[in-house]
């Protein structure tokens, strides 16, 4: 394509090459022929101006010639011997280009368009490469003056449009100038009294105004125009309006990139940062690699109004000894250095977006500082890893996106990939799954989305587990850093202290979050000196690399994100220390689990507790590690741990946790005490039968250890499994075993513990006053040791004397008291009993509140994995229903206990369950089968119900001497259980009753 410049020394190009036209009147007749491009010039014309005198249209024709020669494309110049036409569109020639932006710079600046205005002069002057038609003859005076007429017009509308989008006092010194050459021009000294004024120099700026009189008058003979006039009220008023540009409907310059797609979420974030930087000259935009800080940094400087432009500087690119002041002035297009960009910056506010300084944290600082001071109209949003630690500094700390966040991310980026992407109940799973794993970092989530293209959800959440090589954009040509997770995180890595570097190796050991002196302990193993470790934490949280959980207690925990955790044990099998990490890790829950084990009997129990619930996800990966490496730690990890799993009501989980660890390595005494604590858990969950396996297992190693204690102990479980089991004698004489020896040796906790458990025993044989005097002493041992846990399960006791004695109102206040002091003190387990137990209470003082407190009950029990108390609470349930003639209700109650009893291995109730099942379907003949299995076990209360039941289908088909003989034997037995059996429970009984007179 030929273009051909007039706007200085005339040249002529052909796709960009610079073409040898002759010079004189060849070239003349160049530029004669372009300033009318595509218009046909007459011959006549031509010889005219060119020539000026009778010239030969051979002469004319001779040089059209050696033009087309020129040009090497003879239809460039067309036409024939009446006249010549240069055949390229008017914009392909400076001045025409040039005529046409400062039209379009005047008509912008008129419709308000400021930013328009500037870019459209800005581009038109720099078509002016020096004098204009430099090497036309006389003929081109009136096309010079034109020109020259467009050019000043172009000026005019440039610093215009700058005091417009708020520029000033920079402008000053430029307009000196311009006023001086060219003094006539209004429209110049419009501007320069303009920013005289802005720059607080309001008599200066009256002096130029009279100035410019003086030369119009003077010169002219006229006043200055309208617009002076009035620009000389203007200042003379102290107009607020003068003093600020007019932003409606103004562009603002910059060179932010174009939007690549819809921001999802973060509309807190970007509704704060919005406001943040209106209000704070310095707002640094801080978070781990991949969280979106880019992304969310330009969509807030889309939102900002700044005259003088909002300008993205990346800076992932520059490196420490780069000259910050010179990277910052090319990004904004100013030549001339640190002065130069100063002065640019010094009026028109401005906004700057600094992005990726972590690794230029300290030099950004100095750099930040110092415009901070010296460009007052300047504001500064940054992003970063780390805070740059300036005074003026406004840190907006980014999160990773939640969960619904994250998945709509995922399904916006997927669908750009595949159109029709089908989202099915499976499918929505394994992306909320996917983006759980990913941590919510959108460059993660993004690049899994990206993948779409070319495999299915589950495809690429199958293999997550290699993220690291499945997470990267393999169709782009952007830096690591931005289409790799693996990058992104190894440029943060990079940057890191090699203690700090360590401190990520030591948290990827850890599952979850861990607090300080466990971190500690395991750099300790890696060579950090203690003494280093808080400042190494601290520099990881300031970088975003660690994150900082802190509890409403004030306790405060830190983590990495599943993805540095993964990246950073990668690095710590690399450096082959994985090993000496793992081993420290172990060992510090070792050590844990032992001071656990001294002190969850005590007052301190909350701490046990507290630290078993947080640490949960740690201890079993120290357990799993341990097991296949450190078996001596494994023993002492789960050994150490198991009471206070027994305090939490861990039940089934708590007590595989145990068995685990018991390797053939294990002690005879640690695998006694193992199985002990395993079976107590299995009977808390309602496995009455492993339960019982685990303890004659634990009674075999007795004989082999030799040790009172631990005999005495197996006694002591040994009641509390009886007790699950319902066999009350049991549970009393294995409690009494073990206190001959607790007494004689003085262990108080034991001693309390075995008083209880008989106290149990006691009240289901209805002997109160012997549960009363043991639950009483009890209470005397374990109120000075403080151990909570046993306190409340103390009171309940005493409230379940209460009720076998029918003092239910008393019992209410016990059982409800029990249950609330459990809850607060973070024994779910334990609420859920004590809860069911008040329902039962209330259930017998005909409480309306009843059935609620039994649903309350059995939702309870059910979310701490309690399975046999939610059956017992289901099953009083369900007697309720029939009280009150919900037949439905208490079936389906009752069918679901008979699964679980089932499924469990029986337990207490279990032929209950049966009895009130049959009942209620007028079973006669499973009725039979419950009173001989009644019979055969001693089990009197079912005795008590199967034989009512007996009764009232006698009673129904008027069988009187049966009924009649059945009630008779029901209430004899009935009367030893008074502190069990209330009259109110014995429904059938009423029922065949009421068939007779």
């Amino acid at each position: 394509m030929l273009t051909v410049s007039l706007l200085g020394p005339v040249e002529a190009r052909l796709d960009d090459l610079l073409l040898d036209v002759p010079a004189g009147k060849t070239t003349e007749l160049l530029a004669r022929l372009a300033l009318d491009a595509s218009v046909r010039v007459r011959a006549d014309t031509l010889l005219e101006e060119l020539w000026g005198g009778p010239t030969g249209r051979n002469t004319l024709q001779s040089k059209v010639s050696q033009l087309r020669r020129a040009l090497r494309d003879r239809s460039l110049v067309a036409g024939n011997a009446d006249g010549y036409l240069l055949a390229v569109a008017p914009e392909a020639v400076d001045a025409s280009r040039a005529v046409a932006l400062a039209a379009e710079a005047g008509e912008a600046r008129r419709t308000g368009d400021a930013a328009a205005a500037e870019i459209c002069a800005r581009e038109g002057l720099a078509l002016f490469r020096g004098d204009v038609l430099v090497d036309a003859g006389a003929w081109a005076e009136v096309h010079r003056a034109r020109l020259e007429e467009v050019r000043l017009g172009l000026l005019e509308d440039l610093v215009a449009a700058r005091l417009d989008l708020g520029a000033g006092s920079e402008l000053i010194a430029e307009l000196e100038s311009e006023v001086t050459q060219h003094p006539l021009r209004e429209g110049l000294w419009a501007s320069l009294i303009t920013a005289l004024y802005r720059a607080g120099r309001q008599a200066d700026a009256l002096a130029a105004y009279a100035r410019v009189r003086r030369l119009l008058v003077d010169e002219l003979g006229i006043e200055p125009g309208p617009e002076l006039r009035h620009l000389e009220d203007q200042v003379l008023q102290q107009s607020v309006e003068l003093g600020e540009p007019a932003r409606r409907g103004v562009a603002v310059p910059g060179n932010l990139p174009e939007e690549t797609g819809a921001l999802v979420g973060r509309v807190e974030d970007l509704s704060r940062l919005q406001r943040l930087v209106t209000e704070r000259r310095l707002v640094t935009l801080t978070g781990p690699a991949g969280v979106g800080k880019t992304r969310l940094a330009t969509e807030v400087a889309r939102g900002v109004e700044a005259a003088g432009g909002v300008w993205l500087v990346r800076l992932d690119a520059v490196d420490a000894d780069a000259d910050l002041a010179q990277v910052v002035a090319e990004a904004l297009h100013v030549t001339g250095g640190a002065p130069a960009l100063l002065e640019r910056l010094g009026g028109a506010s401005t906004l700057l977006v600094l992005d990726n300084c972590e690794h230029l944290v300290g030099p950004v600082a100095g750099f930040v500082h110092q415009l901070l001071a010296e460009a007052p109209a300047v504001r500064i949003l940054a992003t970063s890893q780390v805070p740059l630690g300036v005074e003026e500094e406004q840190v907006h700390p980014l999160e990773p996106l939640p969960r619904d966040e994250s998945v709509d991310l995922f399904v916006l980026r997927a669908r750009q990939s595949r159109r029709h992407l089908s989202l099915d109940a499976r499918t929505t799973t394994l992306i909320e799954e996917m983006c759980g794993s990913l941590d919510g970092l959108p460059l993660a989530i993004e690049l899994a989305a990206a993948r779409v293209r070319s495999m299915s959800v589950p495809d690429i959440a199958r293999r997550l587990d290699d993220r690291f090589s499945l997470l990267r954009d393999p169709s782009s040509q952007g830096p690591e850093r931005r289409r790799a997770l693996a990058g992104a995180i190894a440029w943060s890595y990079e940057l890191l202290f090699p203690d700090d570097q360590r401190g990520l190796w030591a948290l990827s050991a850890f599952a979850g979050s861990a607090g300080l002196d466990a971190i500690e302990d395991v750099l300790a193993a890696l060579g950090v000196p203690s003494g280093s470790v808080p400042d190494t934490i601290t520099r990881l949280v300031d970088r975003s690399l660690v994150a900082v959980d802190a509890a409403a207690n004030g306790d405060v925990r830190y983590r990495l994100l599943d993805s540095i955790r993964l990246f950073a044990g990668a690095r710590l099998e690399d450096a082959g220390l994985a090993p000496v990490v793992a081993r420290a890790h172990a060992q510090w829950y070792a050590e844990t689990a032992e001071w656990c084990d001294e002190h969850v009997r005590t007052a301190r129990q909350p701490e046990c507790v507290q630290t078993v619930r947080s640490e949960r996800a740690n201890i079993d990966a120290s357990l799993t590690w341990a097991t296949a490496h450190a078996p001596e730690l494994a023993a002492r990890i789960a050994l150490g741990f198991g009471w206070t799993w027994v305090v939490l009501g861990d039940g089934t989980a708590g007590a595989s946790r145990v068995r685990g660890a018991m390797t053939s390595s294990a002690s005879a005494a640690q695998q006694l005490t193992g199985a002990l604590l395993a079976g107590w858990l299995e009977a808390s969950a309602g496995d009455v039968t492993l339960a019982q396996a685990d303890l004659d297992h634990a009674r075999s190693l007795a004989g082999e250890v030799g040790d009172e204690v631990l005999v005495a102990d197996v006694d002591r479980h040994q009641a509390f499994v009886a007790i699950q089991q319902g066999r009350a004698e049991l549970a009393r004489s294995s409690a009494d075993a073990s206190l001959a020896t607790y007494g004689r040796l003085e262990l108080p906790w034991r001693t309390a513990g075995s008083l209880l458990l008989g106290a149990y025993g006691s009240l289901m044989d209805g002997d109160t006053a012997t549960a009363t005097r043991d639950a009483g002493e009890a209470l005397l041992l374990l109120t000075p040791l403080g151990d909570g846990w046993g306190l409340v399960h103390a009171n309940a006791m005493l409230g379940g004397i209460a009720q076998a004695e029918h003092r239910f109102a008393e019992a209410a206040r016990a059982l409800e008291d029990a249950a609330d002091t459990s809850r607060l003190l973070g024994f779910p387990g334990q609420a859920a009993l004590h809860r069911a137990t008040l329902a039962r209470v209330q259930m017998r003082a005909d409480d309306p509140t009843a059935e609620a407190s039994f649903e309350r009950a059995i939702d309870d029990a059910q979310a701490v994995g309690d399975g046999r108390l939610a059956a017992t609470a289901r099953l009083h349930l369900a007697r309720l229903h029939r009280a009150r003639g919900h037949h439905a209700a208490a079936v389906a109650l009752l069918q679901e206990n008979s699964r679980w009893y089932a499924a469990a291995g029986g337990g207490d109730y279990a032929l209950l369950t049966r009895c009130v099942l049959d009942a209620e379907l007028d079973d006669a003949d499973g009725l039979a089968d419950v009173l001989a299995e009644a019979r055969r076990t001693g089990n009197l209360e079912v005795q008590v119900y199967a034989l009512d039941a007996l009764a009232r289908l006698a009673a129904q088909v008027d069988d009187v001497a049966a009924a009649t003989a059945h009630l008779a034997e029901a209430d004899a037995i009935a009367e030893g259980l008074r502190h069990v059996v209330d009259e109110a429970d014995r429904l059938d009984a009423a029922a065949a009753r009421g068939r007779w007179p």
